[in-house]
């Protein structure tokens, strides 16, 4: 210490020249803060992974943000149109903006039920942000500047704006905290040494060890990466100022107390530093590890503040390298306007509360216990992560925010990301299979409002990509075919049992026998007629011969006619059935493709159903129905053939019928008008035989017209010849079509068999709904803009977004995204997606991991902390229990903090829980600055080792204990100091730090530790005086 004073000059330029340069040369923490971000989370956190795999996906770099348009009295025609022009102007900027993936409702239509609200009063604009080295605060200007045109209110929102409101609330809520702090400061030292020197003296000391502090801080957090938070710059200039104003009053007042005993300054200092300095250096030591030990954590927002350790190691050297400078230039100055130079007063508060407790010590010790006890029950805290509560509606961001919660829901502005990394393509059945089962799962949890993927991309399942679906649709066709093909069986049936295969046509030959007779005699009456026309004078016996064969040629006449009739009446029946039978035998034709074409489908449908499930395979019944499909395409397409043969001998047989049913008709009419004709030939020979003498004119012309007749009836004997020898061939054929027949029926009653098997099957497996895609609408436009939309270029990423019912922050949010992480990792596990690498992403993701996270640091750090704690407690007092005893009241003492934070939050602020941050950092403070108390009362403690054990610690405590409340106070204060900054995370840390040192300070140390060591005197008295009995 005396080299120290000697070189005391040299050491002030030393100390002055590096507050200088590092202050000059340091990085700002605020922009390397606002450049990071605070990312507290390990890279192997499934958020983390999964935000990986998006920007990989998506080939971009950022995070999601919005642009909220709003007008409480509705968005007009015209206002819409103003904001479609400023949507265009970011679309045209936006490589210039780091803009991509844009969604607004202008150019994407079938969006615009989730970006306008019901009630048209907000409108909302998606994009991806790309910081690009700029800050979010630049970024914002030039976004506004894009927007300059738009008359319509609008806000800036999301990740970005959000963090950066609330990094900008926190970093403005450190600089009022410091200015408040200094203020604070300088009122208590002035009150405390009724001097004006100490207070600025005290304040540049801590000063100049805060720049070099902050600027080593600095270098190390940009150079070699530290993690860096919001908390960070906060923590160091708190404990800085807080301990190190402490260690002053402790060490000044141990000064002062030297200077009146007379002391010179050297000697002062020298005495000082070796008792005060002893305990400053100890204390220091326990804040050293303490913070130190935060470097183990894994969680960054903790780890980030190790710095703190970094201004305990320049904290300790400016205390014994340059307050030593002003010691000795200043000596009793120090002190000025203030003639008391007497030490520090004794205590009485603090005396009196140890007197009491170690002449108690057992009800003290209980009461106390039982006091503790409803506190450590009720001292759990729900914890929040809610930076948009904690902000209130007081920044841009967070009304925008606002806005979308009122008219939309918050998940919707803030929605989770699942991503998927295949090891091989997804874009097939099985993955989308797999994809689609788990994106129903997803949709299936409590809490999920909608979950949209590369299968679902509007939030829904599409009917037709579901094998229940498809097979419904073959099963309609199946049955119609069925329904067809039953239709034609039963009409070949018909006909089949109106064909006997022997058809008698006799009547036909028996016509054309007739019909040759009746020619025999039209020329006997011919021959006649042209005697009588040679000599119509020989005589009246030709006439009588005459006028007989026309009686008998007209009553065969009749026999024929009637017997033509019936037969051409027969051949039209015939022929219209026949006619029905080709048209029957057409429609089957023509439907028979269609099967054909239906079978194959179902066909392919059972192959791909087989390919997609290999356990189908071993599947007796899978087998039979595949061995069934292909039957009964192979017999269809046989049957296909035989119709198409049948149709063209049906054709003929039909051309023929057709052919004789006029050839009938033809013979029909000319039988009439013969009959009609021997009628009046009759007559005509009847007269004759009465006048032959009348003259020969008469017999002429008869005989005319019989010349006619006899031709007529040749044409029909010809045609009768030709009918006969037609139905000859039909009656042939009748047995083959017959025969044709049977087996048609028979092949067809096959087909509809399998079909209603077929049909069952498919029925069966209807029930399931399982995703699959046919081939051609892999190819479909609207399914490629779903992949393009959802899955990465390569095909080898997808992904899924959830909107959540909840708030993003909330607790629940949180439950649900650990669900959706368990619901995923169940839903790869032994499909072809398993091993996939896949993660969950999105502010409530994000928040999951890190409460997991510091929730697991909190438990192993507190463990490392007080372990290192209570070992630095051993080297300083060297006793055990002692070291037990204040170790249990610091963490006594951190429990009846979180209580009272507890009531604040919920009694005071009115908010939901506990800013996450607050237990760890409560605690941290609290056991590294309790302990620095307890190092002061058990220094004093070992002061008066000659002593009573009872009788030192009250003196210990009546002679520190103004120095503890001393340190409380400003400690405390310095605290207070973050409550005007209207940040609930500041204000929540600054009450539970002020009653734990409170409890600490009044009751736990002065009370709870006496009593303890009472106690255990006790003990050991009575265990030391029962061995002497015994001796």
């Amino acid at each position: 210490m005396r080299k120290i004073i000697q070189w005391r000059w040299p050491l002030l330029v030393l100390w002055l020249a590096l507050a200088v340069v590092l202050t000059v040369i340091s990085p700002n923490v605020n922009d390397i803060l606002h450049e990071r971000g605070q990312d507290p989370l390990s890279a192997d956190s499934p958020s983390k992974v999964a935000g990986e795999l998006l920007q990989k996906m998506n080939k971009t770099v950022g995070r999601s943000d919005l642009v909220i348009f709003y007008d409480a009295d509705k968005l007009s025609n015209e206002k819409m149109s103003n904001i479609e022009a400023g949507v265009q102007a970011l679309r045209d900027q936006k490589e210039k903006l780091g803009i991509t993936d844009l969604i607004d409702p202008f150019s994407s239509p079938e969006a615009k039920s989730s970006l306008v609200s019901e009630d048209n009063t907000t409108l909302m604009v998606s994009f991806t942000l790309d910081i690009k080295g700029r800050s979010v605060d630049e970024i914002q200007d030039q976004l506004d500047s894009a927007l300059k045109d738009v008359k319509v209110t609008y806000y800036l929102s999301g990740e970005d704006f959000i963090e950066n409101d609330y990094l900008k609330a926190s970093t403005a809520g450190v600089e009022k905290s410091a200015a408040l702090t200094v203020i604070f400061i300088l009122v208590v030292l002035i009150l405390m040494f009724r001097s004006v020197v100490v207070p600025f003296v005290s304040l540049a000391a801590v000063g100049v060890c805060y720049l070099v502090s902050m600027g080593i801080a600095a270098q190390v957090i940009d150079k070699l990466n530290f993690p860096v938070t919001s908390v960070t710059q906060m923590l160091l200039v708190l404990i800085l100022f807080g301990i190190g104003t402490d260690y002053n009053i402790l060490l000044f007042n141990r000064f002062r107390e030297e200077l009146a005993h007379g002391k010179s300054t050297d000697e002062a200092i020298l005495i000082s530093y070796k008792t005060a300095g002893k305990t400053i250096f100890y204390s220091i030591l326990t804040i050293f590890f303490a913070f130190a030990c935060l470097s183990f954590s894994n969680f960054g927002i903790y780890k980030s503040a190790n710095v703190v350790a970094i201004g305990a190691v320049i904290l300790v050297l400016e205390i014994f390298t340059l307050t030593p400078f002003i010691l000795k230039v200043l000596g009793p100055k120090l002190f000025w306007p203030s003639k008391n130079v007497n030490g520090h007063k004794e205590n009485r508060l603090m005396g009196s509360l140890a007197a009491s407790s170690v002449k108690r010590p057992f009800i003290t010790v209980i009461a106390i216990i039982v006091l503790l006890v409803p506190v450590f029950l009720t001292s759990g805290q729900k914890l929040s992560f809610d930076q948009i509560a904690e902000l209130g509606d007081n920044y841009p961001s967070t009304k925008g925010f606002g806005l979308v919660a009122e008219h939309f829901t918050r998940g919707q502005a803030l929605p989770t990301t699942v991503v998927i990394e295949g090891k091989n393509k997804l874009d097939n059945n099985d993955a989308f299979g797999v994809i689609d089962s788990l994106t129903n799962s997803i949709k299936k949890l409590p809490g999920v409002k909608s979950v949209s993927s590369v299968t679902q991309p509007q939030g829904e399942p599409i009917d037709d990509f579901y094998i229940s679906s498809q097979t419904a649709e073959v099963t309609k066709g199946i049955d119609a075919s069925k329904d067809g093909v039953n239709q034609v069986k039963n009409g070949l049936d018909q006909m089949q049992n109106g064909l006997t295969g022997t058809e008698d046509f006799s009547q036909v030959a028996q016509l054309v026998s007739g019909t040759a007779q009746v020619k025999d005699g039209y020329e006997q009456i011919t021959s006649a007629l042209n005697q009588v026309s040679s000599g119509v004078g020989d005589g009246a016996s030709g006439a009588e011969q005459l006028e007989a064969g026309i009686a008998k040629l007209h009553d065969g006449m009749k026999q024929i006619t009637a017997q033509t009739g019936k037969l051409s009446s027969g051949l039209k029946q015939l022929q219209q059935g026949y006619t029905s039978a080709q048209s029957g035998f057409d429609k089957l034709a023509a439907g028979l493709p269609d099967v054909q074409s239906g079978l194959t489908a179902m066909n392919g449908l059972i192959d791909k159903l087989g390919a997609s499930h290999s356990e189908l395979q071993s599947d007796a019944d899978y087998t039979t129905l595949k061995a069934t499909g292909q039957q009964l395409s192979t017999a269809l397409a046989s049957i296909s053939s035989g119709m198409t043969t049948l149709q063209q001998n049906y054709k003929q047989l039909n051309s023929s019928f057709a052919s004789a049913t006029g050839g009938l008709s033809q013979l029909d009419a000319a039988l009439d008008r013969i009959s009609s004709g021997l009628g009046e030939l009759e007559q005509g020979a009847g007269k004759l035989a009465d006048g032959l003498k009348q003259g020969s004119s008469g017999s002429k012309e008869i005989a005319a017209n019989m010349a006619k007749l006899n031709k007529a009836l040749g044409d029909i004997q010809n045609g009768q010849e030709q009918l006969n020898n037609g139905l000859g061939k039909l009656s042939g054929g009748l047995g083959q079509l017959k025969t044709g027949l049977q087996k048609s029926s028979q092949g067809l009653g096959d087909i509809s068999d399998g079909l209603g098997k077929t049909a069952g099957f498919l029925n069966q497996m209807g029930t399931t709904k399982t995703f699959f895609i046919p081939s051609e609408a892999l190819s479909n436009e609207s399914f490629q803009k779903a992949e393009d939309a959802f899955m990465s270029e390569d095909r080898t990423l997808t992904k899924m977004i959830v909107i959540l019912n909840e708030d993003p922050y909330s607790p629940a949010a949180l439950d649900i995204i650990e669900k959706i992480n368990d619901t995923v990792d169940t839903g790869l596990a032994g499909t072809v997606l398993d091993g996939a690498v896949h993660g969950a992403t999105g502010p409530s993701s994000t928040t999951y991991d890190m409460n997991k996270a510091q929730v697991a640091s909190f438990n192993s750090t507190a463990v490392i902390v007080i372990i290192s704690v209570f070992l630095v407690l051993l080297l300083v007092i060297r006793s055990f229990w002692p070291a037990v005893y204040i170790v249990l009241s610091l963490v006594a003492s951190y429990y009846v903090a979180m209580g009272a934070s507890k009531l604040v939050t919920e009694y005071i602020i009115g908010a939901d829980g506990v800013s996450s941050f607050v237990p760890f950092f409560s605690f941290i403070i609290i056991v590294a600055v309790g302990v620095d108390y307890s190092i002061f009362l058990m220094m004093r403690y070992k002061e008066y080792g000659v002593l009573d054990h009872r009788e030192a610690i009250v003196r210990s405590a009546r002679g520190v204990g103004g120095v503890i409340i001393s340190a409380m106070i400003i400690l405390g204060g310095t605290f207070a100091t973050l409550i005007p900054s209207g940040l609930v995370l500041l204000i929540e840390l600054a009450a539970a730090v002020i009653v734990g040192l409170v409890v600490l300070t009044f009751i736990l140390l002065p009370m709870f530790v006496p009593a303890l060591m009472a106690v255990q005197g006790f003990l050991q008295d009575k265990q030391a005086k029962n061995q002497e009995s015994h001796e």
